[in-house]
């Protein structure tokens, strides 16, 4: 396979995820920010980086989905993984001794948006416990479960889930986030002008 693609490389050092500060904790006593031990961009075969945001991934295939569709296994915020590969289109990182392909999928190819500049929504060379723990309770207790709930803010839904999928949410400012659960089968969280989730359903 290809070492770090140049454009790849050049998209993510650009990219930035503007709603996205840090990421909660592991579960360690450590209060402070995690800083790994990643190069320019923190995005190379050979890194160490750490999840942004809960992620969940199909623990028995072993593949986790750019369009983010929301498996039955959890990765929680601020993990670390460690970059094996990075191909045209698809990476392949370790995660607790197994072995994950992250996956550039087409809808996500068809939006406009990089592999890198996907990655690097959900992936990063830091984690901010700080940001959860100025959350509601009911916030930190949907992210550490990983599941939606009502009376959550759109805050917490993007760490407890990530962010929903470019090609049906271009922006965040709407009112209802569309998520799949899997190819088949979709989940709507619906916020009121507050930005609270009144109701999640399929």
């Amino acid at each position: 396979m290809k070492n770090v693609l140049k454009l790849g490389l050049t998209a993510l050092v650009l990219s930035s995820s503007a709603w996205l500060a840090g990421c909660a904790s592991d579960g360690s006593s450590e209060s402070a920010s995690i800083v790994t031990n990643a190069g320019p961009g923190g995005f190379y075969e050979g890194a160490t980086m750490v999840a942004k945001v809960n992620l969940h991934p199909d623990t028995s295939r072993g593949k986790l989905y750019s369009l983010n569709y929301q498996q039955p296994g959890l990765i929680p915020m601020c993990a670390e993984v460690v970059i094996k590969d990075i191909d045209e289109k698809a990476i392949e990182f370790t995660y607790f001794g197994q072995t994950y392909t992250y996956l550039w999928e087409k809808h996500t190819r068809k939006a406009g948006e990089s592999l890198a500049e996907n990655f690097n929504e959900f992936f990063g060379e830091s984690c901010d416990q700080a940001a959860v723990a100025k959350l509601s309770k009911i916030d930190q207790d949907g992210i550490k479960s990983g599941i939606p709930k009502v009376g959550m803010s759109k805050q917490g839904i993007l760490f407890a889930m990530g962010r929903p999928p470019i090609h049906a949410n271009p922006n965040l400012d709407s009112n209802t986030w569309m998520y799949w659960l899997n190819k088949f089968k979709r989940q709507a969280i619906e916020f009121n002008d507050q930005g609270i989730v009144t109701e999640v359903r399929l």
